[in-house]
């Protein structure tokens, strides 16, 4: 009787994790069509005229302002 329960307890244990090992395909099913707004560069704005360098500048000069030790006095 107890060599059937543990007989029995290894099988089920063997058949619970051989399950976890099987691969589960991850693929779409559909294909979809993305159906937003075409994405723009940020310095394709009219601030920047298309120009990187202005832009970036831009970026440089706004984290000067954010940046507490800059701001204050305090050595």
């Amino acid at each position: 009787m107890a060599r059937t329960f543990v007989a029995m307890l290894a099988v089920a244990t063997l058949a619970a994790t051989l399950v976890g090992c099987g691969e589960i395909d991850q693929k779409a099913k559909i294909e979809k069509v993305y159906a937003g707004k075409k994405d723009t560069r940020a310095s394709d704005d009219a601030r920047f005229g298309g120009d990187r360098k202005k832009w970036e500048t831009a970026l440089v000069e706004r984290s000067k302002g954010q940046n507490e030790y800059l701001r204050t006095d305090v050595k």
